[in-house]
């Protein structure tokens, strides 16, 4: 097959999936186009579909998820949250071969929901390495990644691939390319604002697309959008995360057990918001283990107190704006 029948065949399955996305819904009250159209001829068009689908993959030599070996889902070690996330059927989990959306809460959760972001695309990623992709005026204000925090988490910095672009659409265009490649182990797409120009439907159709074809997961990681009037997505689970208190750990033998508490592990409050399986209101506070490289879920009723005196360190490689908190 040559590079114009290839083309073609990827045009023609991308116009398939806008045309059966599940995010396109008809308007309440709306016609059918087709008046005659019953339910078993419903199922029949949706079976036509596949079929169709499944010989252009076949033409265009794009293997799906689906076709592939491997694991085709990730989870977050917790039984309760896994379980939930299985939907109607399937592996518990989310599944690797999509789009995910994770966004924070409040400006002042960004940094916890990028923490959240890369310690997902760290169980998904199946050891092979992360692409990280933000806009180069987020990394002077919020600074870059810091190697030691990355290896306290228990992630190797240079398993983390990061990516600066001039700006959102530039941003977008690179974690397409970045989904694209089966090398990579998650693809992880840093957004700010509440409207990041470039950032619609047709948009994360692509990613998702892009991530079925390839496999590789793709992480949209939102700050200062609004979880009350979201963007449209073609994302398959959307996610809202916030910051939560650590637990002391107490340590052993000291004379005072109350002073000798020790901060402990990183905590987030996550709520799931969108699943295409139907699944809402889920939530959860989690704690991330570092040496069992996985989520914990605190009991119900449990109580963390914050580490007193601590004060969050300047990023490294940040530079100083008026009117600009650390995150």
């Amino acid at each position: 097959m040559d590079s114009l029948d290839q083309i073609t065949a990827s045009y023609k399955l991308e116009q398939t999936m806008n045309n059966i996305d599940s995010d396109s819904v008809r308007p309440k009250g709306a016609v059918p186009g087709n008046p005659a159209a019953v339910p078993g001829a419903a199922h029949n068009k949706t079976a036509a579909l596949k079929a169709r689908l499944a010989r252009i993959l076949s033409a265009s030599a794009v293997q799906t998820a689906e076709m592939a070996d491997g694991p085709t889902h990730f989870t977050l070690g917790v039984e309760r949250i896994d379980e939930a996330l299985r939907g109607h059927a399937g592996p518990a989990g989310l599944p690797r071969a999509t789009l995910h959306e994770l966004h924070a809460t409040s400006r002042e959760d960004a940094t916890s929901a990028a923490a959240m972001a890369l310690l997902l695309a760290h169980r998904a990623s199946d050891g092979k390495p992360m692409l990280w992709i933000r806009e180069s005026g987020d990394m002077r204000r919020q600074g870059r990644l810091y190697p030691p925090g990355l290896a306290e988490l228990g992630i190797d910095p240079g398993a983390i691939i990061h990516v600066d672009a001039p700006d959102s659409i530039a941003v977008l265009r690179a974690a397409a390319d970045g989904v694209r490649n089966a090398a990579m182990g998650t693809v992880i797409a840093e957004l700010t604002g509440r409207r990041p120009r470039g950032l619609d439907l047709t948009a994360t159709r692509r990613l998702s697309l892009s991530s079925r074809e390839s496999g590789v997961p793709c992480l949209l990681l939102r700050s200062g959008s609004d979880a009350e009037d979201p963007l449209p997505s073609a994302a398959f689970s959307r996610w809202a995360v916030a910051a939560a208190p650590s637990s002391p750990i107490p340590v052993r033998g000291a004379h005072d057990p109350i002073a000798a508490q020790a901060p402990g592990h990183s905590a987030f409050d996550i709520t799931l918001l969108r699943h295409r399986s139907g699944l809402y209101g889920l939530s959860a506070r989690l704690e991330w283990n570092r040496d069992d490289r996985s989520f914990r879920e605190w009991p119900a009723g449990g109580e963390a107190a914050a580490h007193a005196g601590a004060f969050p360190a300047l990023p490294a490689g940040r530079a100083d704006h008026p009117g600009t908190r650390a995150a």
